[in-house]
């Protein structure tokens, strides 16, 4: 019985998946890419993919295929959430046994389907970057991940997703307590230490070290380096140290307080800004409440998103930080919304996974009332990977 069970399963060909191709059929599609909104659009879904994006009147569906007709609605890419510590039980992962933990990982804490998170996703938020705490000056990496799926292999878009560094604030409070020119050291030290294994290693003079591993992945800039950093001083050195001098694809993650000041820096050193959530300050040089995204919108050439630094803002309000940057002066509704959406892909490495409506990319997207960056907007059901896997109508989370 065993024999016969084994040479059938030998002889019998592998039966491939069959991919369900289907459409999404809205009023608005925005795409946050050059094709911008489309008035009457559809967006066609092959299994998990995007193959197809344009106005109905460009596109001919089979009697067979099923379409979804969302009305009125506007259907926009999944947003993305730059700043998120709601992902996973980071109370099991403690970065703060030494000023610089780059051994650590937050994959090891990922918790499929916590409340939070689906809080997350019934605010349009499809995936986030899920990175450590910010006590000390180097936290270890985060993962990219999407905001559904049922375990840890499923949620994953990238592990590591990005290093998590914070120059100031939080960390000073590490130990005995320790000063910017010391964490300035310190983070410089570890970050050539640690390039230059991955130099060693590439050219074969050193063997695999488990601490310094995912160093290869900074050296050859396929994972971004993401920067707990505000205050002008302090942001000046994440662009000057990480970007200019050591050449990583470092993204400012916060930006607040006057650290727009850098705009023309970050401008010139190509840094992204994820703002928030903090977005307004009081300048004391000019006496005047000065928005802090709009600081840094003032700058041409900018690449400009927002976080919600969940749970400090719960992440499904990301839309908010995005709605008060724009009441502030920060550009406009569009800005803001690709702020959320192709920008934060962009300084994420991930703009080739998702972010836009475009073919090959992921089926993220979110079919909303109206504006997203209007707060009377509301999300009305969510695909990730083209499967529907939040419907507000079989009760709203938010």
């Amino acid at each position: 019985m065993i024999f016969s069970t084994l040479l059938l399963s030998f002889v019998l060909p592998q039966v491939e998946a069959v991919e369900t191709v289907w459409v999404a059929k809205a009023a608005k599609v925005y795409t946050a890419d050059d094709a911008g909104m489309i008035n009457n659009g559809l967006v066609i879904v092959r299994g998990q993919k995007i193959v197809w994006v344009g106005p109905a009147s460009e596109a001919e569906v089979g009697e067979d295929v099923s379409v979804v007709d969302l009305g009125d609605l506007w259907l926009v890419p999944g947003l993305i959430e730059p700043h998120n510590h709601v992902a996973g039980g980071l109370r099991d992962l403690n970065d703060t046994v030494f000023l610089a933990n780059p051994e650590l990982h937050t994959q090891e804490v990922l918790e499929p389907e916590n409340p939070l998170l689906l809080d997350g996703l019934a605010g349009g938020v499809t995936s986030a970057l899920f990175i450590p705490g910010s006590g000390s000056n180097m936290g270890g990496f985060g993962m990219l991940v999407k905001t559904s799926g049922k375990t840890v292999a499923e949620m994953t878009v990238r592990s590591p997703g990005s290093l998590k560094v914070a120059q100031a604030g939080n960390p000073e409070r590490w130990g005995y307590g320790v000063g910017r020119a010391l964490m300035n050291w310190n983070t410089r030290n570890t970050f050539e230490k640690g390039l230059g294994w991955a130099e060693d290693y590439a050219d074969g003079k050193t063997a695999w070290d488990p601490q310094w591993a995912d160093f290869a992945k900074l050296r050859d800039n396929s994972v971004p380096v993401s920067v707990h950093t505000q205050i002008y001083q302090v942001v000046m050195t994440t662009i000057t140290m990480l970007k200019r001098d050591l050449g990583l694809d470092a993204f400012i993650d916060h930006g607040t307080f006057d650290g727009y000041k850098n705009g023309p820096l970050a401008v010139k050193y190509g840094v992204a800004v994820m703002n928030g959530p903090r977005q307004f300050w009081f300048d004391r040089s000019t006496s005047r409440i000065e928005g802090c995204a709009a600081g840094w919108a003032k700058n041409e050439g900018i690449v400009l998103g927002y976080n919600t630094d969940a749970p400090v803002i719960p992440q499904e309000e990301l839309p908010f930080q995005a709605a008060m940057g724009v009441r502030l002066g920060a550009g406009n509704a569009e800005s803001a919304l690709k702020g959320m959406t192709a920008y934060a892909a962009d300084a994420l490495n991930m703009d080739d996974i998702a972010g836009i409506l475009k073919p090959g990319l992921d089926a993220d997207f979110v079919a909303w009332t109206g504006d997203p960056v209007d707060p009377r907007s509301h999300v009305v059901e969510v695909w990730v990977r083209g499967e529907s896997v939040y419907k507000a109508e079989e009760g709203r989370r938010f």
